[in-house]
Order: structure tokens, then sequence, then C-alpha cells
């Protein structure tokens, strides 16, 4: 609560202090007077003159202002300082000192991206976290742990560059560099028809490699038969092994590893896990000493008697078909039909064919180390996409698995040289402003929902989760609330400096101003629409703060 809140507190207000510091700059660069510079609105807290303006922090940090002499069309202006109104200056000055708080926006995001890329920033490298067995990936040949390094010899860098090469080429055969251990493999495959998400949440078929993930399973054992070794030292499905001898380990595949590297015929290796305990919230800490075999086995997790927990059950739904049909907690799926499953990917995959063709399916569970068949029927569920809002058909069994996830493998994308420098950061800030124009269309034509709108508690949210996650990452939150700011500004609502612009716009056609009475009702309108804007995104904050 305490980060989020200085989070918010250090974001809004440099990105409010950069905006109305855009507005001051050009106003003394056309020598117009500046009355006051002002943090938030309401109550002044502090405040300071110096020279002709004052400085004051105001009570409601929501934003800023600068009051310039003239601005208000119902105060007058003392006539020896006609000259330094806001309102008597030519058009194209008036313009430039409304245009330059967002772009002073625009030019801060530049900023902080240039600091970002500079430090490095950081994105989920080439690294294969996970595999799944029996995929086109697993029979190309990729395993947990490969580094993808080129894509028929163009290299690529971080996952999203993967992606973005993959997208469009569905169908086509490639050559797939990996490093594996010291050495490089050569890996050819076809790029299979996947479904995948585009940055504005929509489902889209697009060309991909088929079964390989960034994000590795956890080192969470499952156990489902009691006379092995592992279940006998006290062992149990849910265990999250995080230490093989003193080495840290996170992922299944780093727990493997380790089993392997440290093997040593016939001595014990000592494990440390978590295990939570029952009316505990925190998992409690435990150690257990297993013995290798006397000879090194390439397959260490059958000789312990473990593989990962992902396709055991955790818990049952009440009343769900699982419940009915007699699906306990800690059965281990091993078949759905005629078709065993390795993964929980491969589970859902045949609960959906099975439910779409509204038939019951043979669910074969290992149950205390034997096999135990089940008769269940999906059931199909109205489920909401959590970007889009739109609704779409699930079908249900009604159980939840050990399904736990590390964080996948990160690089960080630096880049040398101010012009490179200068580059990078314009075209990332460039492609993001453009997205959030598309994702706005798509807001206003209901592509995307308005739920996903947030106000000042989202904001405190995402300020205090970055600044727990580091410096660069705030600097990047910062560099895209900077952009929103830029673009809603430039909305052609009166009140915002987009309307304001509207206005001068309106004055360079017509050749005179706006009359003050079609500002006025101008201004109501805008005022309703802010109004209304302000009321939704409070009620979409305290909606996530009930729903969480």
């Amino acid at each position: 609560m305490f980060t989020s809140l200085i989070g918010m507190v250090v974001l809004l207000g440099g990105l409010i202090f950069f905006h109305e510091l855009g507005h001051y700059l050009v106003a003394k660069f056309f020598r117009i007077k500046v009355e006051t510079f002002s943090l938030g609105f309401g109550k002044k807290i502090l405040k300071k003159t110096w020279g002709e303006t004052e400085y004051c922090l105001s009570l409601v940090p929501l934003g800023g202002y600068v009051k310039l002499m003239g601005d208000d069309p119902y105060k007058a202006v003392p006539p020896e300082e006609a000259d330094r109104a806001f309102s008597t200056q030519a058009l194209y000055k008036r313009f430039a000192v409304v245009a330059a708080g967002p772009i002073a926006n625009l030019l801060l995001a530049y900023i902080l991206f240039m600091v970002v890329f500079w430090v490095g920033q950081p994105q989920v490298s080439t690294r294969v976290g996970a595999v799944l067995t029996d995929s086109p990936a697993w029979q190309a040949g990729f395993r947990p742990g490969d580094k993808i390094l080129a894509l028929n010899g163009q290299s690529v860098s971080t996952w999203q560059e993967l992606d973005e090469w993959t997208r469009p080429k569905e169908g086509q055969t490639v050559e797939v560099t990996v490093q594996r251990a010291q050495s490089e493999v050569k890996l050819p495959i076809q790029l299979s028809k996947i479904q995948a998400k585009n940055a504005y949440g929509e489902e889209e078929t697009v060309g991909g490699i088929k079964g390989i993930s960034a994000t590795p399973l956890a080192s969470v054992v499952g156990i489902s038969n009691p006379e092995t070794i592992a279940y006998r030292a006290g062992l149990r499905t849910g265990d999250f092994i995080t230490k093989v001898g003193n080495k840290e380990v996170g992922s299944f595949e780093e727990l493997r590893n380790e089993l392997s590297l440290q093997w040593q015929a016939s001595q014990p290796i000592e494990l440390v896990y978590q295990q939570l305990a029952e009316g505990k919230k925190k998992p409690e800490e435990k150690k257990v000493s297993l013995a290798y075999p006397a000879q090194k086995e390439s397959d260490l997790d059958s000789y312990f008697g473990w593989v990962p927990a992902e396709t055991f059950v955790r818990q049952v739904s009440k009343d769900s078909p699982a419940e009915k049909g007699g699906l306990l907690a800690g059965d281990r799926i091993i078949k759905i039909g005629d078709n065993r499953v390795m993964n929980f990917d491969a589970v859902v995959e045949s609960v959906q064919n099975y439910g779409a063709q509204g038939s019951s399916v043979s669910v074969t569970v290992e149950r205390q180390g034997k096999p135990v068949t089940l008769d269940l029927k999906p059931v199909e569920t109205t489920q909401e996409d959590p970007i889009t809002h739109q609704k779409f058909k699930k079908y249900m069994i009604g159980f939840a698995p050990y399904l736990v996830f590390e964080e996948p493998d990160f690089t960080a994308v630096q880049v040398r040289g101010i012009p490179a420098l200068v580059v990078k950061a314009v075209g990332e800030t460039n492609e993001l402003a453009r997205k959030m124009i598309v994702s706005l269309a798509k807001l206003a034509t209901g592509g995307i929902s308005i739920k996903n709108l947030g106000g000042p508690v989202l904001i405190a949210t995402v300020a205090g989760k970055s600044l727990d996650a580091g410096l660069v990452q705030f600097l990047q939150m910062m560099a895209l609330i900077s952009i929103n700011l830029f673009l809603l500004n430039l909305f052609p609502v009166p009140i915002l400096d987009g309307g304001h612009l509207l206005f001068f716009t309106i004055e360079a056609i017509k050749g005179k101003p706006v009359t003050i009475r079609t500002m006025e009702i101008a201004n109501q309108i805008g005022m309703v629409f802010i109004l209304t804007l302000v009321v939704l995104t409070l009620f979409n904050d305290i909606s996530r703060i009930i729903l969480h």
C-alpha cells in the first residue's frame, strides 16, 4: 500500500510537472505573463512567489495548471500589460503554448526510453522454458533449456522477436539454430497454425512453433505411488523443491539438471522443499534425504518416483462433473479416452473436444499407484475474456491442477551510442502511441471493453508494482502513462488542451475567435464528459477491489 502511494505520487507528480513545464516554458519564451504554476488542484498547501509567478503545491494531486494572464475572458487585463496577455497573442503563439503541454509528455517518453535502453530493458529471452511432450516442437527435437539463437540464419534475442518473426510464416519450414549446453544444434521445423492473442487481447490464428513456452514449470512434484522412494521419504504431491544440496532450483528442468550433476553412486542427496501445512498461510520449509542409485540413470524422475505435478488434481469443485464422477484430490490424470496425456494442455484440449461433441469421456487416473477409470461428462460454461470482456464457451469437468510456473529467463536489451539510442527510443514510443490509438478506436467501437479503463487506484497499483520490480520497470511505466497523457490531452474535448487547440483551428479557418457563449456551452459538455469518465474509472477501480 505504501509503495503504491509513493509510486503514484512520484509518477503522477513527475508527469504533471513536465506537462505544465511545457506550457510554462513556451509562455515564458513568448513573454506571456505566467501568474501561477501549480502542481495539483484546489486549496494551495504550499506557495512561494518568485518574480511575477506564484509557484504552489495544491491539495488534490490529480493534475495541475499554469495560470496565464488573459486566459480568463471574464477577467480584465491591465492596459499597460495588454501586450503580455495570453488572449492578445498571435494565434500561432497561443497554439504553441497550449500544444507544449502534451508535446512535453511525448518528449519525456522519448527521454525515459532512452534511459531504459541505456541501462538495459528487461525482456523475455529466447530460452525455452518448457516443451510439451509429443508436440511438434518436441518431435522436432526442442528441449527445455535450449536457447534459440536464429531462424533461417536471422538472429533473435528476445521472445518478442521470435514471436514477430514466426507470426506471418504459418506453414513454412524454418531452420532453428539453438544453443544446447556448449554446442549449437540446427532443428528444422514446419511452423504450425496456433491460436494467440495480439497486442489488443484479440484471438488470432498465426504461425508459431507449437509446443514451446518461455515459461518453465516450477519444480513441484507429483507422486501417485506410495511405494516410491520419494513417497517413503516423506515427499508428497504439491511439494515445491527449492534446493538440491546447496544449489537453489526453481524449475523442474533445473531440478533434473542438478540431480544429474550432483550424482554420486549410492550416496545421499539432501533436498529442501516447501510444503503448505494445514491451517497455515505460509509454506513450511522442510528437508529430506534421498539415496542415489548405485549406477547413474538417465531417468532419475522414474527412479525417485515423481513427475511434474501439472496433471495431478489439487482441488475438485463442489457439485461438478468431477466430484459426481468420483475424481479425488491427489489423482493423477493419465488418459482421457484412448489418449495418454502428459501435460495439462493435453487435458484441456481433450476435455474441449469431448465437450463440443456433447459426450461423456472416460478418464483414467492413477490413485495410490493403481489405475482407476471414471466416466465424466464435461459441462458447458460461459466465460469472459479479461481484456475484451467478450463472452465465450468453455467445457469444464471441475477440478484445479497443481499448475505452478517459474519466471521465464530475461535478457537486458541495451543500446549504446546516442544516434542509435534516439532511434530506438523514438521508435518504441511511436509504436506504443500507435497501439494506444488503435486501442482507443477499439474502445470506442466496443472491440475492447470500457471495464479496462482505470483511475487513481489502478494507477497506484501499477505504479507500486513497477516500483517494486525495479527502477527500469518504473521508468517504463512512467513513459507509458506519459504517452497516454500526450494522447488524452489531444482529445478535442473542451477543458482539455485538445479542446483549446480545436477552438484555435476553428479560429484559423473562420478568421475570428469562437464566441464566449459557444465556449461556455462546449466547456459544459466537456465537463460532463470528463466527470463521466472519472465516475466510470472510479467505478471500475472499486469493482476491481471488490472482485479481488
